[in-house]
């Protein structure tokens, strides 16, 4: 028989998963709701804060090169993303370049908004032809809300000298 405290419990639980998103069956394809965007969606994993990891939301147009590196969807136009959730603009960085290369540390400026997150780079050196992600970690939470704009800038060392590699995220997060 089952007291009244586990049905409680069972039902606070329940409608906690629900309010989150999220469900109580671990293989759900639950989304995130987001308001006035399309359904985020869990892509597994939690950061430093404990946010889950969603489908980042927006898209990346435009080109930038330099230094015979080169990106396909530079700059990432998030919209809206809700708070207390971690999503990760990607780029692809590909030498199309007839030398290798060596990428620097990614550095951030903080254009408005604030708080920018850990750069993944898949590899400091590419061989022509050769490709490596980065990926840019965003996730805020109430007092962070508001219209973010960063650049996002890679050094490209090559045998003609050293060149910036440019990109960019914005969005608005509430």
């Amino acid at each position: 028989m089952i007291g009244i405290a586990a049905v409680v419990f069972v039902l606070t639980i329940g409608t906690l998963l629900v309010l989150s998103g999220t469900s109580a069956d671990p293989d759900s394809q639950a989304s995130v709701a987001t308001g006035d965007t399309a359904a985020l969606q869990p892509i597994g994993g939690t950061n430093e804060m404990g946010f889950p990891y969603v489908s980042t939301p927006g898209s990346a147009t435009g080109t930038a090169s330099a230094g015979g590196v080169s990106v396909e969807g530079a700059s990432w136009a998030l919209g809206h993303v809700p708070l207390s959730v971690a999503v990760l603009p990607r780029w692809t960085l590909t030498n199309t370049g007839s030398r290798p290369v060596a990428l620097g540390a990614p550095q951030t400026e903080i254009r408005a908004g604030c708080c920018p997150g850990p750069f993944t780079l898949g590899t400091h050196r590419l061989a022509p032809g050769e490709s490596t992600t980065l990926t840019f970690e965003l996730a805020m939470h109430e007092g962070m809300d508001g219209w973010h704009d960063m650049g996002v800038y890679v050094p490209v060392s090559g045998k003609a000298g050293t060149q910036t590699l440019a990109l960019g995220v914005t969005g608005d997060f509430s």
